[in-house]
């Protein structure tokens, strides 16, 4: 599955050293570019919120707050937009929003992560 291989790339390129980032979001980009290939649909199960949706909350959810904590522009509307477009419509939909943590406690947590100089907090 994409997202096994995806959400570490993310990771990676988002706490790596300055000298290693760039590879790594290379990596991320082109991991992200298979998915966007792969939405065919509303969501990736079809037109209802799947497990292959769900196992991609970190992408929908997570990421996005990190990106912005982090100055990143990985994940765009531009680069990306069914991405971009399935991850406003699976935060949103009823039982995924009232089951994620905040955007704003997950920015504050990134945020002292990054103060910390720790990516493994998480």
């Amino acid at each position: 599955m994409f997202w096994i291989q995806c959400v570490p790339a993310l990771w990676k390129a988002s706490w790596s050293k300055l000298d290693e980032r760039e590879k790594a979001m290379e990596e991320a980009i082109e991991l992200l570019k298979f998915m966007e290939d792969e939405l065919k649909d509303k969501f990736f199960g079809g037109e209802t919120v799947g497990l292959v949706d769900i196992a991609g909350n970190f992408i929908a959810h997570w990421f996005p707050a990190l990106q912005e904590v982090m100055g990143l522009e990985i994940l765009t509307e531009e680069k990306f937009p069914k991405i971009c477009q399935w991850s406003r419509d699976f935060v949103n939909h009823s039982v995924v929003k009232e089951n994620l943590p905040p955007r704003d406690k997950l920015i504050a947590f990134f945020r002292t992560c990054l103060e910390n100089g720790s990516s493994s907090t998480y």
